[in-house]
Formats: structure tokens, C-alpha cells, sequence
């Protein structure tokens, strides 16, 4: 995919294009690991002669409401050329915590990121947005050892996966606004102009091959196979679009 000059590839998200990115100037760890730091390596690379920017803005366990507080900052002040948007799955845990419905969690989403791409659209025009689709998988429990990751497990451990003590009606409550909120994703960058990735029914169906632990290894956040999934989908979308 080909950048034209002085572009700046921007990365907003949660924790999983966090990626637990370095907060100071080391260009060893300021891009996080995952999905983004695989897409600013391959257009960093075959753009070398054009020097473009690449910025990651993820927060762990950050909502679209958490975003857009920082917007400002993070964002607007930053100029984007391209914006990528990952955020829902935490919108819907925390839908639980809060005790209100499915359906207003996926409204409070909605409406949050309605407010991002109004504000983006008003004070950068034009630029390529880039909306990925929120995701959530609910994991097998009854072996909630990593021995299904691309990890041996026991490497590191014994450990447990973090959602094996989450109780049965929080995975059916988050399974139930996550498919509201990913409509409202689609929505919401059909109306503003964005470029929409797909992502949920490519996962599930390349997990097919496996299983869904070698995928999303807690139900929320992506392993090593499934962050290269996420990259080779954002290019393959975005060049499409770009190159029409």
C-alpha cells in the first residue's frame, strides 16, 4: 500500500492496540506489540522513501466514552492523515458493571463514537478513517489451561486465563451487547464515510481451524496468529478502498 508524503498513520484504541506500548521515546516498544505494530511495519517499510509518521494511542481497558475524553489531545492536536479506530469490547463489560441493559451499553457506544467521528470529521476533514470491528468470543471452560495457545503451556506459569472465573450471565451479557455494538460500528462508519474491517466472522471462521483459544486466548484479546489476521484484514481492506 502506497503513502504519499508527510502522512501520519495514527492508532486509537483499547488494549489490544495498547499492545503495551512504551509511554517515552523508545523506538524499540513505542508502537506496542500487535496488529499495529505489524501494519506500521509493513507501510513504514514500503514507504520508507516517503517517511511517514506512525502513532499509537491505545489504553488498556478503555472504552469509546474513555476516548473520547482524550480526543483532543491524542487526536485532533496530532493531525492524522489516516485514523484507525479499534474500541467496543470494553464498553460492554463494563455495560455489566454498571447494571444497565445490553442495549443501552451499545447505545452508550454509539453514541461515544458517534461523537469521535463528528468531531474528527469537523476539525480534520476529510481524512481516511478507518473503523475496525469490535470483538468478543466467549472460550470453552472447561479447560482453562493455555494449552490451546500458540504457547506451550506452562512456559511461564502455572497460570489460569483470565475468564475462567468470569460468571456465566457476564459472557452472556457481553456476547449480546458486542453484537450490538458491532452493528452500531458499522453503522456509525457507513454514515461518516469511514473504511469499515470486518473482523468478527474472519476470526471465527479461521478458528474453525483450530480453536478459539489459538485465536482470542481470553475471549478479548488476540494471540500472535489472530494480531496477524487483524494486520493482513486492515491492509487488505484499506488498500482496496484506497486504491478505487
Amino acid at each position: 500500500m502506497k503513502l504519499g508524503k508527510n502522512e501520519v498513520i495514527l492508532f486509537s484504541g483499547d488494549s489490544i492496540t495498547d499492545g503495551n506500548r512504551g509511554k517515552s521515546m523508545d523506538c524499540n516498544h513505542i508502537m506496542g506489540h500487535g496488529y499495529q505494530y505489524t501494519v506500521a511495519g509493513r507501510l513504514a517499510l514500503d514507504n520508507a522513501e516517503n517517511m511517514p509518521k506512525f502513532i499509537n494511542k491505545g489504553y488498556s481497558g478503555e472504552t469509546a466514552g474513555g476516548l473520547l475524553e482524550k480526543w483532543q489531545a491524542d487526536v485532533i492536536e496530532n493531525k492524522p492523515t489516516i485514523l484507525s479506530i479499534l474500541v467496543g469490547v470494553n464498553d460492554g463489560g463494563c455495560g455489566y458493571f454498571s447494571r444497565i441493559t445490553p442495549e443501552k451499553a451499545a447505545l452508550r457506544y454509539e453514541t461515544n463514537l458517534r461523537a469521535i467521528l463528528e468531531t474528527t470529521r469537523k476539525e480534520l476533514g476529510n481524512i481516511t478513517i478507518v473503523v475496525c470491528e469490535p470483538f468478543y468470543f466467549p472460550l470453552d471452560k472447561s479447560d482453562c489451561s493455555y494449552k490451546n495457545t500458540p504457547h506451550p503451556d506452562g512456559v511461564e506459569g502455572p497460570f489460569k486465563r483470565p475468564d475462567s472465573d468470569d460468571p456465566e450471565d457476564s459472557v452472556a451479557y457481553r456476547v449480546e451487547a458486542n453484537k450490538i455494538i458491532r452493528a452500531a460500528s458499522r453503522k456509525l462508519a457507513e454514515e461518516y464515510g469511514c473504511i469499515f474491517v470486518p473482523l468478527y466472522d474472519k476470526i471465527h471462521e479461521q478458528a474453525a481451524r483450530s480453536r478459539m483459544e489459538y485465536f482470542i486466548w481470553d475471549g478479548t484479546h488476540p494471540s500472535i496468529a489472530c494480531h496477524m489476521l487483524i494486520a493482513d484484514e486492515w491492509l487488505r481492506v484499506v488498500e482496496e478502498h484506497m486504491n478505487r
